[in-house]
This record gives C-alpha cells, sequence and structure tokens, in this order.
C-alpha cells in the first residue's frame, strides 16, 4: 500500500506528497468530494485556443464559472494581464468521476481546483485544492504534493477515507 505523507503548513492549510501516480493522485482528489460536491478545476480562458478541439469540448462543456477569482492562500504572482489591472478571466469546469478528475490533470498538471456543492455560489466552495512539485535531488527527482487550504474539513472528511485506502505519515 502507498504511503502519503501529510504536512501542515500552517493553521489553515496542508500538503500531501505522494508519488507521481497520475491514477492516485486522481483517487486522492476523488477522496475530497462529499454528497453532491464536485471538482471545479481552472483553466484561463485566454489559453483555451491552444488546445485541440476535443479538450476545448472537455472544459467548455463542463464550465460552470467563469470569473477572475484568485483562490490560493498566498498572493497572485501572475505576471501577466488580459487589459491593464484586470486579471484574466478563469474557466471553472467541473468534474466528479475519476477518468473526468485524470483528464483534467492531464490537461494542467499543476491544477488548481475548489471543491463545492452542486448550485452554491463560487464564494461557498469548501476547499482549494492546488498541485506542486519540488526538485528533490540534484538528479531530477520531483517530489509530488497536493495542497488543501481547509484543514479542518480535510481532517473531519478526508483524512478518515484516506486511511481506509493508503498507509498515512502526519507532520
Amino acid at each position: 500500500m502507498i504511503t502519503l505523507d501529510i504536512v501542515f503548513k500552517s493553521s489553515s492549510y496542508g500538503m500531501i506528497k505522494y508519488n507521481e501516480i497520475h491514477e492516485d493522485l486522481s483517487m486522492i482528489l476523488s477522496l475530497f468530494l462529499v454528497g453532491n460536491s464536485s471538482l471545479l478545476f481552472s483553466f484561463y480562458e485566454r489559453n483555451l485556443h491552444l488546445y485541440n478541439v476535443t479538450t476545448q469540448d472537455f472544459i467548455l462543456n463542463r464550465c460552470v464559472f467563469v470569473n477572475s477569482e484568485w483562490v490560493l492562500p498566498w498572493a497572485e504572482t501572475i505576471p501577466h494581464w488580459d487589459e491593464l489591472n484586470t486579471p484574466p478571466k478563469i474557466i471553472w469546469f467541473s468534474v466528479t468521476k475519476k477518468e473526468d478528475i485524470l483528464q483534467a490533470i492531464k490537461i494542467d498538471h499543476l491544477f488548481r481546483c475548489v471543491v463545492i456543492e452542486q448550485g452554491k455560489d463560487f464564494q461557498q466552495h469548501s476547499n482549494v485544492l492546488f498541485h506542486e512539485e519540488y526538485y528533490s535531488t540534484g538528479d531530477e527527482d520531483y517530489d509530488y504534493y497536493l495542497g488543501f487550504t481547509n484543514k479542518h474539513d480535510f481532517l473531519n472528511k478526508t483524512l478518515p477515507k484516506i486511511k481506509e485506502n493508503f498507509n498515512v505519515s502526519i507532520s
């Protein structure tokens, strides 16, 4: 059984270190879903034309919101803007099935997404999830992390399900 290392970075967010296997990441993400919630992955609207029609359709057919909301727990660092002092438009598209989660990861492996109950306003998302990778050694090995911003929800709703499917180390 795979071991996940869980590290709490502050009082509000934490990181799950895992091996880079997209199927494992897809399963971990699906464990954040509760009841009638879904994952809304972000995609910059201005980049849509860079993808093939199949990918465009995948995103647009699942579009739930378009906004410019920055959801990560640190300041935005994107150096480019669509217009002067205007953040870029973000398409938030919904996925709930593991195969669709895998497809969303393939579109952008350094993704960010939110967990939201169906029918709720965007600002009512319950957790923000984001993917990061870091060099672990000098030989191009990476450490992979899935971050989450709602420690309370993670501890009460997600961690018990993770423990059923993975070995867990918490620090």
